[in-house]
């Protein structure tokens, strides 16, 4: 038997309660959405608040997200790839390659609004850096049909909103990618996988 994915379940669910608790405190709904600039109150990342050294926004911004369903998305796709990367890669690289790239691209998604509505949140940038990760990694294994299927469950409905939504890739998105495979391309030396699920 395989073993589960903790620290991806406990990632997921850690966000998914963060997300709703921060929603029911906002509109009275586990489900309910909510403004970025109640966000700002609950943890999201702006470059103001990390300019008076509020750098654990870097964490909490990736828990607390505008939309509930968006949320459930990005956890059930946290889980899907912890499946198929978590062991292979441990849990250390796991949660370090969503944070960095996560953390990053949610600051830099702040680049490209203004203010009020420049809060970031949401754990997509972290989901694609974990992506990002992945497809490196499937280059270097054999038989992982399970990883690309995560993939493209991850991949092409986050950026087929942002096509349809702004009409283009969402830079936060985009260096959440980019971020990942060159983690990931610095990580492959150090990995001994060869053969996968």
């Amino acid at each position: 038997m395989k073993e589960l994915p903790l620290a991806s379940i406990v990632l997921a669910l850690v966000t998914m309660f963060c997300s709703m608790a921060v929603a029911f405190i906002i509109s009275g709904s586990i489900i309910g959405n909510v403004t970025m600039i109640d966000l700002d109150v609950y943890g999201g990342v702006t470059v103001s608040r990390l300019s008076n050294w509020e750098v654990w926004r870097l964490f909490t911004c990736q828990l607390v997200h505008a939309k509930q369903y968006h949320m459930f998305y990005n956890v059930l796709s946290i889980v899907v790839l912890g499946l198929f990367m978590e062991r292979r890669i441990g849990w250390t690289l796991f949660l370090l390659v969503w944070f960095v790239a996560g953390a990053s691209g949610t600051l830099y998604s702040t680049l490209f609004v203004s203010a009020p509505w420049d809060t970031g949140t949401g754990a997509s940038q972290g989901v694609l850096g974990l992506a990002g990760f992945g497809i490196v990694l499937t280059v270097l294994t054999q038989n992982n049909r399970g990883l690309v299927y995560a993939l493209l469950f991850a991949l092409i409905p986050a950026f087929l909103l942002d096509l349809i939504f702004a009409h283009y890739p969402k830079p936060g998105h985009v260096l959440g990618l980019t971020l990942g495979m060159v983690m990931g391309v610095f990580s492959v030396g150090k990995l001994k996988v060869t053969t996968s699920n």
